[in-house]
């Protein structure tokens, strides 16, 4: 057993979806917990009342109600099949109260600092907080979000820009927009939303992107895409769509789409979902309705003026940059932890290498699969190691897992090299990446509605035995 001079207790740091799942994940295990969150309820990124927090008006969840809950918990069948972002602001709300997780979280506070401290008897962890306590912890969850930082490209001229220039970070609402000639930049699927209230509110609408994109559509049949390509729903009883393979119905849902250069958009080079999914309906229509015009990279700005890589300008009046986020965990050491793209560096998506009693939360990102429930798995694993920190049982089996085991997360799937692709992982690989032997010992279940993964492995073509080619053989 370990020293009884160590606290017992982890701290998670931020009440947003995934401190939640990884404080009921450390509770699951016997675990005693504490959750801490600078805003003043849980939510994170979706309250759109907490300062910071990327939401805007219109904003609707990408995965649908049935493959966007958390895992066991699943949202009210009255809801839409994409949830409004106040939906998801009260889904959270009534998941923090249902497990007790508010009542374990103090609320208006943040991590000044926080530090391992290594005696004779082990690791433990200080923590300061903004309202001017120490406490200590034997290991701390870094649960902050991956929507709080914004990034910013560097565009020449930028400065002399007599406009309004924000980040979509800052976007609200598409009154905003009104009457404006509107430039947004970037094709993540929040600027995306923003360019498509644009193409309905704004005077004039365009979306600049340096590469070209697959773009999805939210139903099919009447089914939201999430739920067709995790697996969890099926084609209608139709004849011509019986027999179908995931693969051939992977080239149905793009054939609903058709050619890019009918909606004036450049033709991808790349296969689908080499980048984060587009899904969306408006986009397409704003397009082919002449209310949205696609334009090349931005390569300067001069006083209202903006100059793209092919030559073309335009005057605008507002330019949102939907440039995505970095992520940083500023409370802690400098060093401690790697950053690539902007990205933490971390190992099966939770564990910081070399760094006992550090975990994070939320920085995994799959191309097929709904993220919190791809997040229970492994904070589910961040609190087994934790359990067997405490007792010492099975401690050799995780060791090796955290020091030996490197499996290839993107399942080999073509990801391209991008900041927003940091953490972008193949959604069937990360979830069979634990050992099933690890699992049962563990009890590390699969989330419910994933135990028939055929659909992935064939939309892979991978296995679960090709997912383990790395694993040391003590592990299983």
């Amino acid at each position: 057993m370990a020293s009884s001079s160590l606290p017992t207790k982890y701290l998670v740091i931020g009440a947003g979806p995934s401190g939640l799942i990884a404080a009921r994940a450390f509770l699951r295990y016997g675990i005693d917990v504490e959750i801490v969150e600078r805003h003043t309820r849980a939510g994170g990124i979706w309250d759109i009342e907490n300062p910071g927090s990327p939401i805007y008006e219109s904003c609707n969840l990408i995965s649908s109600r049935i493959a966007g809950g958390f895992a066991g918990y699943p949202m009210k069948s009255d809801l839409p099949m994409y949830p409004k972002w106040t939906d998801l602001r009260d889904y959270i709300g009534d998941f923090a109260r249902d497990y007790g997780l508010d009542e374990r979280t103090t609320f208006g506070t943040s991590v000044v600092s926080a530090e391992p401290v290594d005696t004779d008897a082990g690791r433990s962890w200080r923590v300061e907080l903004s309202n001017g306590e120490t406490r200590e912890y034997r290991g701390i969850v870094a649960a902050t979000g991956s929507q709080w930082i914004p990034r910013l490209p560097a565009i020449d001229g930028l400065d002399t820009f007599n406009g309004h220039a924000i980040h979509s970070s800052e976007y609200r609402s598409p009154e905003d927009l009104r009457g404006k000639r509107v430039l947004v930049v970037g094709a993540g699927n929040s600027g995306i939303d923003i360019a498509s209230d644009a193409a309905f509110h704004a005077d004039a609408a365009f979306l600049s992107t340096r590469r070209a994109y697959w773009i999805f559509p939210k139903q099919i049949f009447g089914l939201a895409l999430p739920d067709l390509l995790d697996g969890r729903g099926s084609l209608p009883d139709l004849e011509l769509l019986q027999g179908l393979d995931p693969q051939t119905t992977m080239a149905l849902v793009m054939s609903t789409v058709g050619d890019m250069t009918a909606y004036g958009l450049p033709t991808p080079s790349d296969p689908p979902a080499s980048t984060h999914p587009i899904v969306s309906n408006t986009i397409l229509h704003a397009f082919s309705h002449g209310l949205l015009s696609h334009r090349n990279d931005v390569a300067r700005v001069d006083g209202s003026t903006v100059h793209f890589v092919d030559g073309v300008t335009e005057e605008v009046d507002v330019i949102v940059f939907a440039t995505g986020y970095d992520v940083h965990y500023d409370f802690l050491p400098e060093g401690l932890v790697t950053y690539k793209d902007g990205h933490p560096v971390v190992h099966l998506t939770t564990f910081v290498p070399g760094v006992e009693g550090l975990y994070t939360a939320g920085t995994l990102h799959a191309a097929v699969g709904a993220g919190w429930t791809l997040w229970d798995v492994y904070a589910n694993l961040a609190a087994a190691d934790a359990h067997a920190t405490l007792t010492g049982e099975n401690a050799e089996a995780l060791r090796r897992l955290k020091e030996e085991y490197d499996p290839d997360l993107t399942g080999g799937f073509p990801f391209l090299d991008v900041p927003r692709n940091a953490n972008q992982y193949d959604g069937y690989t990360v979830l069979v990446a634990v050992p099933a032997e690890i699992r049962e010992k563990f009890g590390i279940a699969l989330p419910t509605g994933f135990d028939d993964m055929e659909f992935y492995r064939e939309v892979r073509r991978t296995d679960e035995a090709t997912v383990h080619e790395s694993e040391p053989a003590l592990v299983r």
